[in-house]
């Protein structure tokens, strides 16, 4: 990421209202759109001299490999358990588009996909959580209205 792929967007919401955003136009057609927090994050870095945003210790671009070495450390110093990916934040953003029920071709176009195949394993898995949510819900409900007529008391004749 460098400070020139960062790019402001004027974006039409669904309620037809404008909304300026800043987002990473990256290379390889992945717009990565700014956070409230990485936008903290981002805010005391000096842009003045452009270059690239996430920089090592000798101030050079992060190779994928030594990247993932330093998300591998970053775990560690905040206490997050071992397995974590960057990778794996990537598909944990796609499965919370799909579970937000954002349409798939909203969710193709923030991931950057080519194709519909991965987006539709996100949208299957969300659709899966939702039924199986909606399942348990109707059981319970159910069961409530049972429980509820259990209580009820038993009719009397009076003479």
């Amino acid at each position: 990421m460098e400070w020139d792929d960062l790019v402001f967007e004027e974006i039409e919401l669904f309620d037809g209202a404008l909304e300026v955003i800043e987002a990473f136009d990256f290379r390889q057609k992945k717009t990565a759109t700014i956070t409230a927090g990485a936008r903290c994050l981002l805010a005391p870095l000096d842009r003045s001299k452009g270059g690239t945003v996430l920089k090592n210790a000798y101030g050079h671009p992060f190779a994928e490999k030594s990247l993932t070495g330093m998300m591998a450390h970053w775990h560690k110093q905040a206490g997050i358990p071992e397995g974590y990916t960057l990778h794996g934040l990537r598909r944990t953003f796609g499965t919370y588009l799909a579970e937000c029920n954002i349409q798939a071709r909203a969710i193709i176009e923030a991931m950057g996909h080519s194709s519909m195949t991965v987006t539709d394993e996100y949208v299957r898995e969300a659709n899966k959580k939702r039924m199986a949510v909606d399942i348990a819900r109707a059981i319970n409900e159910r069961e409530a209205k049972r429980d509820a007529m259990k209580q009820r008391a038993a009719l009397r004749v009076v003479k």
